[in-house]
């Protein structure tokens, strides 16, 4: 325990001199509007809305589980009606999503986690020709990455299933051992009598 403190300290006196030099000019929060214009840059807006979309899209090829699902034996008119109750719901929820103000509302995150220097470097990037053909090429970019990524794991997924399920059934056979191995209990009115 001594020796922790021992280390803490000396790290303390190497790096405390550090912050005392630092620049805190370079540690201003961004203001709004270079947050809301940071936004703009990086197309927070369209990026928000194709996601509400994708959401939305998501939504409607689930239904038809969701309904399986709640009413198994539902008949063809059930299920119109429930689409329409759903499409019904998700207009009221996506129509006029409030986009503008979900950003206003994430301002201080921004301003918490940025400076204004490091706010202004990353918009001199993204507000390049290759920052923005980043930001287009971004979507098509995750899409292929999460499949290559998906094939690699995808086997590691079939090997943990597979344990799991062999270790399943081993727990299923151990509780069936130990049942049949336990005393039968007699019940009194079933004791020999002398």
């Amino acid at each position: 325990m001594k020796r922790l403190l021992l280390i803490a300290s000396i790290l303390m006196l190497a790096v405390g001199p550090l912050y005392s030099q630092a620049d805190t000019t370079s540690y201003r929060p961004p203001s709004v509007q270079e947050v809301m214009d940071f936004f703009k840059v990086m197309h927070f807006h369209d990026q928000m809305q194709s996601m509400l979309d994708n959401e939305r899209k998501q939504m409607n090829v689930m239904s038809d589980d969701m309904f399986t699902k709640a009413l198994p034996n539902g008949t063809a008119e059930e299920r119109a009606q429930f689409k329409k109750i759903l499409n019904s719901t998700m207009d009221d929820v996506f129509k006029d999503f409030p986009i503008d103000d979900l950003l206003r509302d994430m301002v201080p995150v921004y301003q918490h986690h940025l400076s204004e220097s490091d706010l202004n470097k990353i918009m001199a990037f993204y507000s390049s020709p290759v920052g923005q053909k980043v930001l287009r090429e971004m979507p098509a970019m995750t899409a292929e990455a999460m499949r290559v990524s998906y094939m690699r794991l995808q086997p590691k997924i079939d090997e943990m299933m597979t344990n799991m399920k062999t270790r399943l059934q081993q727990m299923s056979q151990e509780e069936q051992n130990n049942k049949s191995a336990a005393p039968k209990t007699v019940s009194p009115d079933q004791q020999p009598q002398n």
